[in-house]
């Protein structure tokens, strides 16, 4: 069915405490490739063309914008080809591993990271 009303993927919002220690972060460990920023926001393309923006809290944001959004899961899978070497570079530049790589029942292998502010994400290796 083709609804022209139908949504769309926009950009994964990450939310942050501190924007330039993020955006270290983000280059180092995702490879991103910042395409614009202001003050508060950083928007940038992973290595595969995903719309990644790093947001920090600001004036324009909704009520409790922090709160739901900085150090919260975020429910997205990123794919690596080299688990150990990805999650290496994690540690390696602040983050935390919080669920040990595992292999699943369809055959990847599974873990979970946080990022500078405590944000989760699932990382799998096929």
């Amino acid at each position: 069915m083709n609804n022209p009303n139908f949504p769309k993927l926009g950009p994964i919002i990450i939310g942050t405490s501190d924007i330039e220690k993020a955006k270290k972060f983000y280059i180092a460990v995702f490879g991103l490739v910042i395409e614009s920023e202001d003050k508060n926001y950083v928007s940038a393309r992973g290595v595969d063309g995903t719309h990644i923006e790093l947001e920090e809290d600001s004036e324009n944001r909704f009520p409790h914008w922090a709160e739901r959004n900085i150090g919260t899961y975020k429910n997205s899978e990123f794919q690596v080809p080299d688990m150990k070497l990805f999650l290496e570079t994690v540690l390696k530049n602040g983050g935390k591993i919080i669920s040990e790589p595992v292999s699943r029942p369809w055959g990847d292998i599974g873990a979970e990271f946080t990022d500078l502010d405590g944000n989760i994400f699932l990382v799998s290796q096929k």
